[in-house]
């Protein structure tokens, strides 16, 4: 049985992030500590992942106990204590929906992909207009521009040989 912890103004976990549904931790809170890599996880996201870790690989797992006294009825007066966070949408299946709020490998991967592809299509597109180039002049004969080597290779060799 894992007990849960009630977040405070002075915890430790006081804006970290629950492993399941990525909102940050207030006060007022309750969480639970995963016994095997201990990520913190809202109470209630807990127990919606199966009473169990929702970091990848971890085989943490356990029923959350119940408190022995339950906490009082707030008086009229007082109003419910507030989160700043919205419990984690369930699809109809059951299964939580997440949303991502970080930058992770995929989209890293995907950025690296489309550098490579611009790259690629960069050099491939280089490449065809020098072979259109080297077709229009050299075998088809068609003087649609002024050769630079005309006027460049002349003042290169005179001022490396003489």
């Amino acid at each position: 049985m894992l007990s849960p912890v009630t977040i405070t103004k002075q915890s430790p976990f006081l804006g970290e992030e629950c492993a399941l549904c990525k909102n940050p931790l207030a006060p007022g809170d309750e969480v639970v500590v995963c016994p095997e890599d201990s990520t913190r996880h809202h109470a209630h996201c807990w127990r919606a992942n199966g009473n169990k870790c929702a970091s990848y690989g971890c085989r943490g797992h356990g029923e959350i106990a119940v408190p022995e006294s339950t906490p009082p009825e707030p008086s009229p007066a007082q109003p419910p204590p507030t989160s700043s966070h919205q419990p984690p949408a369930t699809n109809t299946n059951g299964r939580i929906h997440r949303t991502a709020h970080r930058f992770g490998c995929g989209q890293g991967c995907l950025l690296v992909a489309i550098a490579i592809a611009i790259i690629f299509f960069s050099i491939g597109c280089f490449g065809l207009w020098a072979i259109a180039d080297y077709i229009m002049l050299e075998v088809l004969g068609w003087q649609y521009r002024v050769p630079e080597t005309s006027y460049i290779l002349p003042q290169i060799t005179r001022l490396l040989f003489f």
